[in-house]
């Protein structure tokens, strides 16, 4: 059985996750009001909020709500009928908070919300850097890691422990159980600074590797940045060569672009951070087009010239 946690060191109470909120505001909800439009014909401004229940690092509730302008009746039970079918999540429900009616996905159970969390993952919102699933027989003697191993979430409470080279973050209150902790090895790719742990026992004396732990020098990666896409004046990137459509900024706004003559290929999701529905004009010369290009809907058009 696996329980989920909370990897940035919050102990108890109620937390909103405010920057993930805005996450799911820019890469879903205009798509999410897509769908409505498409469905009943109406455009709909939501302001989503995600916020989740805490109690001695175990995390009771997940829920993800929306408010919607003009929250009739009627429109909130279409906006509630859309949130079902886009996220593919039965469980949805029209509730007053705060004399503010919201539609909401409240998950309390262990299933519910590992699904709220696979359905965020997949519309590209991961939570990992918030909440983590782990076994419940792991212990305060076992390290945890988030998914990827990115995160160390909880550091054993052994008197030394050596953080594993490929880490990068180590959650705030990773040493909050480790008594027993007197030296603690960070590797060389952490960024680590006092800060980046709390409620440590004191004397512990902590070593930041300039090495590997092997004692091999830490190779230099190359320049890079010839790899970095080139921005035009609209936001929108391409390889050095000119040759590769990577993809836009947030900050694109046009409804309509013009692809250059010469590009050859467009990137998987290039414009999935417009919120528009968007005309491309491409040149014959592109041979490739990637998956899913675009974020709110649009249409390719073909130059002849």
């Amino acid at each position: 059985m696996q329980i989920i946690i909370t990897s940035q060191g919050l102990s108890d109470g109620h937390y909103d996750a405010l920057d993930t909120s805005i996450a799911i505001h820019e890469r879903i909800d205009n798509r999410l009001t897509a769908c409505y439009r498409q469905n009943y014909g109406d455009d709909i401004q939501v302001v989503p909020a995600l916020t989740y229940q805490v109690t001695d690092g175990q995390v009771t509730m997940i829920q993800l709500s929306y408010s919607i302008d003009n929250p009739t009746p009627m429109r909130l039970e279409q906006f509630r009928f859309t949130c079902e079918c886009f996220y593919e999540l039965n469980g949805f429900m029209i509730r007053s908070e705060n004399e503010s009616p919201r539609v909401s996905f409240h998950a309390t159970d262990i299933f519910d919300m590992a699904s709220l969390i696979h359905a965020l993952d997949y519309l590209s919102v991961s939570l990992e850097s918030i909440l983590c699933a782990v076994d419940a027989d792991l212990t305060e003697k076992d390290a945890i890691f988030s998914p990827s191993g990115a995160y160390i979430l909880q550091i054993p409470n052994v008197p030394h422990y050596r953080i594993p080279e490929g880490t990068l973050y180590i959650s705030p209150a990773a040493a909050r159980h480790c008594t027993q902790l007197q030296e603690l090895d960070i590797p060389v790719e952490i960024l680590f600074d006092e800060g980046s742990l709390h409620e440590f026992p004191k004397g512990l004396k902590v070593k930041v590797w300039e090495t590997h732990y092997d004692g091999t020098p830490v190779e230099e990666e190359e320049d890079s940045e010839d790899d970095m896409p080139v921005f035009d004046d609209h936001e929108v990137g391409y390889s050095r060569d000119g040759k590769i459509l990577t993809g836009c900024r947030y900050s694109f706004n046009d409804t309509r672009y013009e692809v250059p003559d010469g590009v050859e290929e467009i990137g998987d999701f290039a414009f999935l951070p417009c919120r528009h529905f968007l005309e491309l004009s491409i040149p014959r010369s592109v041979r490739i087009i990637g998956d899913s290009i675009f974020g709110n809907g649009g249409q390719i058009v073909i130059r002849n010239t």
